[in-house]
């Protein structure tokens, strides 16, 4: 079962041994992206495969999710549909492993499944939710990143994370495309450096529209908190090699 030290797939000549992995990874089951613990291959040095913890493929059960009601999802190594479906949390395509609804109505990446409904941090009074946007109940605030209030594919919607009072809100195909472009840009990497300069383009990056200064100002702590949030729920809380981007000097 998911959670041991080894573990088999079906689909890789090894047993794969748990780690945590600093930096992204690429998950060869859903080919989407991954931070921290995961099950990799023991002989790295000519073989890279890697899984999510949620992906691999021995004593995978059914799963139900609070954000589909009356649902039972279960795991399928090979999309079982003639097309791609779209991810019903972040609405991009699912390219490999994948959750199916038993009413074959909802698909979900297995990393998407996973995040959490609500979350928050110990040191944050902050909490953000994973909401779904409807035509009379639209949020308050666009995307940070793209800019728009709805995102969908093929007439599936977008979630987003949404701050408790509405104010701020984040799409999840937003942010794992942000975070993936951090990490090109060198800003999630290990070993990177991290001065005030690069804190200040990374968050930047993440809401491209908003005015940040190289300084935490007072005007800015909720928004600051509220990417942080975001980019923790989504990456799984990667303290030390993301947190100094979120820590400003203050004047």
């Amino acid at each position: 079962m998911p959670g041991l030290d080894k573990q088999k797939d079906n689909k890789h000549l090894h047993d794969l041994e748990r780690r945590s992995r600093e930096g992204l990874f690429i998950c060869n089951g859903c080919k989407e992206i991954g931070f921290g613990n995961c099950y990799k291959c023991p002989w790295v040095w000519f073989c890279d495969y890697v899984l999510h913890v949620g992906c691999i493929s021995e004593g995978r059960t059914p799963l139900s999710n609070s954000l589909f009601k009356n649902c039972e999802f279960q795991f399928y190594q090979t999309n079982p549909s003639t097309v791609a479906p779209a991810c019903h949390i972040c609405a991009l395509d699912i390219q490999g492993r994948v959750y199916r609804c038993s009413k074959g109505k909802y698909s979900l990446h297995p990393y998407c499944a996973t995040l959490q409904t609500t979350f928050s941090l110990r040191d944050s009074d902050m909490k953000i939710k994973l909401r779904r946007g409807t035509k009379l109940n639209f949020f308050k605030s666009k995307c940070l990143k793209c800019d728009r209030k709805n995102r969908s594919s093929n007439d599936v919607q977008c979630l987003s994370y949404v701050s408790s009072d509405g104010n701020l809100c984040y799409h999840v195909a937003c942010m794992k495309e942000a975070c993936r472009d951090n990490w090109n840009k060198g800003y999630f990497r290990p070993g990177s450096e991290t001065n005030e300069q690069s804190k200040f383009l990374a968050l930047q990056n993440l809401a491209p529209k908003e005015v940040l200064s190289s300084v935490g100002q007072t005007s800015e702590v909720s928004l600051i908190t509220f990417l942080k949030l975001v980019v923790y729920a989504i990456l799984g809380e990667p303290f030390d090699l993301i947190a100094p981007l979120f820590q400003f000097s203050q004047n």
